[in-house]
């Protein structure tokens, strides 16, 4: 199974941000949209960051109710790790691993087309096994 495959069910529908996005904007769209991180993009269309549900927590430890008032441009990561739509899930079950993050933007020549958690992932590979696990039970059937 392979990212497009996320896709191809979930859609490539992302919601993004600019730097100057305030943590408040942020927080308030984190929790009406029901997702985890934003991405942070620059003024030629290209992914500059990243704000997780994890930034803000960091942001508001270290600044108190001021955070609020700070933008993205302040704490999003901005070494973003991508995936390509024809990465396998094992690889970025990989990614996400060793990176300790659970959102993944996908691009394809270097443009956005969507987005995947670690959620999706396991939603996929739970799938991919299910559908193992009924082939391999019709191929003992028919022996």
């Amino acid at each position: 199974m392979f990212v497009s495959d996320i896709l191809s069910q979930k859609g490539g529908l992302v919601f993004t941000i600019t730097p100057g996005t305030t943590l408040a904007q942020i927080a308030q769209q984190l929790s009406t949209r029901r997702i985890g991180s934003v991405l942070v993009m620059s003024d030629a269309d290209r992914v500059a960051g990243i704000v997780s549900e994890r930034d803000l927590v960091r942001a508001q430890a270290r600044h108190g109710a001021a955070a609020l008032e700070l933008e993205a441009r302040q704490v999003m990561t901005r070494e973003v790790e991508t995936c390509h739509p024809d990465d396998s899930i094992e690889h970025v079950m990989e990614l996400m691993t060793r990176g300790r993050f659970r959102h993944l933007p996908v691009l394809d020549h270097g443009e956005l087309i969507g987005l995947i958690s670690i959620g999706d992932v396991v939603k996929a590979r739970l799938e991919e096994a299910h559908h193992e696990t009924e082939a391999l039970k019709a191929y003992i059937v028919a022996g």
